[in-house]
């Protein structure tokens, strides 16, 4: 009985602390799907605080210029950049900058589409980029 109860108290400890470590991948699809009706938009506010960004889905106008203010409350570096796909080709690459401050990145959004955007410095930060 010890012995069942030490195995499942082990198990539930790292399953824990894969989740609490961030150990899931981002859904992009269901990201997506979920921003389906989502108003788009030229320009945002993300906050970076605790290695997370506030939000996993930002949705603009295709073709347009987009302003994204990065508010970095963490004492480490981050950015924003826009990639193809998780692992694809770089559309816009923010430059990184140690926090506690604010970067605003100006770039042209792509054509119609659904992308990935990520912290460089903590690829663990994500989310989906949509430009319509």
């Amino acid at each position: 009985m010890k012995q069942a109860i030490l195995t499942l108290a082990t198990f539930l400890f790292v399953t824990l602390s894969a989740v609490a470590c961030g150990g899931s991948e981002t859904d992009i699809p269901a990201l997506a799907t979920a921003a389906a009706d989502a108003t788009p938009s030229a320009s945002f506010n993300v906050v970076a605080k605790n290695l997370k960004f506030n939000t996993d889905t930002l949705v603009v106008p295709a073709g347009e210029e987009v302003v994204i203010s990065l508010d970095n409350q963490d004492s480490a570096l981050h950015n924003i950049s826009v990639y193809t796909e998780k692992g694809g080709d770089s559309i816009y690459r923010g430059e990184l900058f140690q926090g506690k401050g604010t970067e605003e990145y100006r770039f042209q959004a792509p054509a119609a589409g659904v992308y990935y955007f990520r912290c460089d410095a903590h690829p663990e930060m994500n989310g989906v980029f949509i430009a319509r």
